[in-house]
Parts: C-alpha cells; structure tokens; sequence
C-alpha cells in the first residue's frame, strides 16, 4: 500500500472517530435535559436500559401549552370571516347605492341628451329654414345688383344727356335774347302806349333809321307785376325783329347824352346763368378797366385785351 492510501486510510478512520464523539456527546445532552423536566415519581437512573429504550423509541416531545393552538386559531378565522363578511356587505351595499345613483344619474343624463337631440334637432330645421331664406335673398340682391348696375349706367347716360341738353337750352336762351333789350326809367302811366314811347326813344338813339325803327320793333312790355305804394317805374323789353337794328341801338345807347340826360338805361337782355357769370367776372372786368385795359362783355363772356376770363373755381 502506498503512502497515498495509507494517508487516506488514517483520515477515514479519523473521522469515523469523530463522528462517534459527537453522537455520544448528543445522547448524553439529551438524557441530562431528560433529567431534569421528569417528575418526581420517575426515576432519576438515568443510566438505566429500560429508560435508554423509552427515549431512543418515544423521543421527547415540545411542551405542552395550557390550550388548545387550534381552537384559538379557528376562533381567530372566525372572526376575520366574520369582519370580512361584514365589510364585503358593506361594500355590497356602498356598490349597490353607488349602482342606482349611477343608474339614476345616466338616466337623467339620458332625458337630457334626448331633449337636447331634439333641440338640435329643431335648431337645425331653423338654420335649414334661414339657409333658404339668405339663399333667396342672395339671390334677390345678386339681380338687384345687376338692375342698379343698369340703372346706374343709364343714369350716367341720362345725366350726361341732360347736360347736354341743359347747356343746348342755355345757348338757346342766350341766342334769343340777342334779340331784345331792356330799357330802365321810362316814367310809367295807366293805360300807356309802350310801344309808342320805346319806338321814340329808339329813333331819338339813331335818327337816320327813323323810318326802320316801327318795323324793327316787334313785341314791347313791361317787366313784373305792378307793386302798391312803388313809384319807381318797372322796366321795359324790347324784342326786335331784325338782330342788325338791335345791335346798333345797343351801341348807340352807350355813350348817348339822351339817355343821361332823361335818366334812361338800356342793359342786354341776358339769362340767369349770364347773369350769374357776369357778376362773377365783374371784380376782374372793374380791375381790368381801373388799369386802363380795355375789358367788355359779350353776353355771359368777359374778355380783357382780346383775351376771354373765366370765372375763379
């Protein structure tokens, strides 16, 4: 045998030793504690066969306590059931109070939603109803548009027409009173011959047509309606039948000493526009003149030096 073995032969038989030490150090831990919980009446051999026999078959067992462990225990679950059973009905009835409020609640909610589906409903007809209503509208205001629009149009042709046709009446006017005269301070009587007394002062104004003047004269009347309690005499027209004779009693009459010395005027016959002009253009005729430049009007016209003035805008 080598020493390997020899070795391993010594360490087996070592332990083995051991082993048995530590058994018989156990039994003989166990048979003192024996010892000591053994009543009075038992006897304390304890190096005795018969009680090695009863412990190494009956081992000793844990003490016992005064009741019973399972007894308490199942009283103890009892209990807890007992309190579970309790909150689980009272959880039961929290659920079931919490279900009928819940119930009650989306019932409610139910009306509610349902009443209000309805007025969403009727709210909806209404828009439909105002939808139409604004379409037909549109639709009225879209061929009103295009009416105004024409009418506009012609409108602006009309306006433009009557323009046209206002200045062609002006110049009309204008032209016809190129023909007449007026003649301001012949003394006036009941019952006159005014005819008479204009035909002598228009042959005092250019005695070499004399024998032209009768016929030349064509209509001849007073101005206005006759006031009460006005001894200034009304003014007189003259309308000629010949523009010729017209003219060159106009201009006789602008430097006569006759009609400054009976205190007589004779003015063109000019319409309300030239009126209105003329007094616009008189402050630039009266300048012209104080300048010693020679200034005049022509019916509604004003001229300076060959030159015709408008009116300032």
């Amino acid at each position: 045998m080598g020493k390997s073995e020899k070795r391993k032969s010594r360490n087996g038989t070592q332990a083995a030793a051991n082993a048995n030490k530590n058994a018989n150090e156990t039994s003989q831990a166990r048979k003192e504690l024996l010892t000591e919980n053994m009543h009075d009446y038992m006897s304390h051999d304890t190096d005795s066969a018969e009680f090695m026999l009863c412990e190494e078959e009956f081992p000793c067992l844990p003490e016992t306590p005064g009741k019973s462990p399972a007894i308490k225990q199942r009283k103890a679950e009892s209990a807890d059931t007992t309190a579970i059973l309790s909150q689980l009905g009272e959880l039961s009835r929290l659920i079931n109070n919490r279900s009928d409020a819940l119930e009650k609640m989306v019932g409610e909610n139910s009306r509610v939603i349902a009443s209000m589906k309805e007025t969403i409903n009727e709210n909806t007809r209404q828009i439909s109803g105002v939808k139409d209503v604004i379409d037909f509208m549109s639709a009225e205001v879209k061929d009103l548009k295009v009416k105004v629009g024409a009418t506009e149009s012609l409108a602006k042709r009309v306006e433009f027409n009557w323009h046209e046709q206002e200045k062609r009446l002006l110049h009309l006017e204008a032209y016809s009173r190129r023909w007449s005269l007026r003649v301001h301070g012949v003394p006036e009587s009941e019952r006159e011959n005014v005819r008479g007394k204009i035909i002598d002062v228009c042959q005092q104004l250019l005695p070499d047509a004399k024998d032209k003047l009768p016929d030349a004269v064509d209509t001849v009347h007073r101005l206005g309606r006759k006031r009460l309690n006005d001894s200034k005499p009304r003014g007189i027209i003259i309308q000629f039948t010949s523009r010729f004779q017209r003219d060159a009693v106009w201009r006789a009459a602008k430097d006569s000493i006759f009609l400054r010395n009976n205190n007589l005027k004779i003015s063109e016959d000019l319409s309300q526009a030239d009126r209105e002009r003329r007094n616009q253009l008189w402050p630039v005729v009266e300048k012209a003149r104080k300048e010693n430049k020679r200034a005049y009007f022509v019916g509604g016209r004003a001229f300076v030096e060959g030159a015709e003035i408008f009116p300032p805008k």
